[in-house]
């Protein structure tokens, strides 16, 4: 952000929490623009909605600004309304405020479980139950119902195969297309579809470990916007390909993996090279961990 984005995101709190002021540590988001700050003494987090360049009140616009982002974030603020309507019986950051385009929240302690989107972690037994531990409390967890993206949007989502948790479809759409995009055999990719396990269940939807926190009270979840319905093994497949090799083989045993687990780890790798596409990068790891599964 500009200093003047800057002062007008942390005037912008203030305004939503008049017991708002600003840390000098600033974080970096890809798709939202964060501050850290105090709420009379609560360590919180700040996150601003986008809104079309030149448009909005200064300090009003993401890093990026972009209507899919802005989609998401409105998503959150709704799922962290149900929070606080409802606790879920899982560690999440407490709702200070919100307002229809700035979300503030609990800042946790604790340090993420990585810092890069694929980090190879080795992580233990223990910590491969907690997850799947985890995985079952989200499942007993309902989201609240959210409004489903404007079809502009939803297109922007399927384009770049972009999580759509208001729709089920979203996975065998995005397998079709990466099938005709020559990510994966198309061959493969309509069998990986239907192999899939068409039952539901609520998940975390975007279960990076730089969006768990880990300190002596377990683990705890941040970033809600992709939380909803999705296949019920969706988040331990995304959690599987962050892991080192041997790692992997010990949550697949945990899991009892068969091939609909397996599918959707094809499919999030397939994402993970798509995003990779659209950096103009490319990346013979990925390839290779994917024609193991495919």
């Amino acid at each position: 952000m500009t200093p003047e984005d800057d002062a007008g995101f942390v005037a912008r709190c203030v305004a939503l929490c008049p017991g708002f002021v600003a840390d000098p540590q600033r974080l970096r988001a890809r798709k939202s623009a964060l501050l850290c700050g105090r709420v009379d003494g609560l360590p919180v987090v700040a996150k601003a909605v986008a809104h079309p360049k030149g448009t909005g009140s200064p300090g009003s616009s993401l890093a990026r600004p972009n209507a899919v982002w802005s989609w998401y974030l409105a998503r959150e603020i709704a799922i962290y309304r149900a929070f606080a309507a409802a606790p879920p019986p899982f560690r999440v950051p407490r709702l200070v405020a919100a307002s229809a385009e700035l979300l503030v929240i609990e800042r946790l302690p604790g340090a993420p479980l990585a810092s890069r989107r694929r980090p190879a972690a080795a992580l233990d037994e223990p910590t491969l139950r907690a997850f799947v531990a985890l995985r079952a409390q989200l499942a007993a967890w309902r989201a609240p119902a959210t409004p489903a993206p404007t079809p502009a949007v939803r297109a922007q989502l399927r384009e770049r195969l972009l999580e759509d948790p208001t729709d089920p479809a979203w996975i065998p759409d995005g397998l079709a297309r990466a099938g005709r995009r020559g990510l994966i055999a198309p061959e493969r990719a309509a069998q990986l579809v239907t192999t899939l396990d068409p039952t539901l269940a609520t998940c975390h939807g975007d279960l990076l470990l730089r969006n768990v926190l880990a300190d002596g009270g377990g683990l705890a979840l941040v970033d809600w916007e992709c939380a909803g319905p999705y296949p019920r093994d969706w988040d331990l497949a995304l959690l599987w390909t962050q892991l080192a090799p041997p790692a992997r083989t010990r949550l697949a045993a945990l899991v009892g993996a068969g091939p609909a687990f397996f599918a959707l780890c094809a499919f999030a790798l397939v994402r993970e090279l798509r995003f990779e596409a659209a950096y103009g990068r490319t990346s013979d790891t990925l390839r290779a961990e994917l024609a193991e599964l495919a």
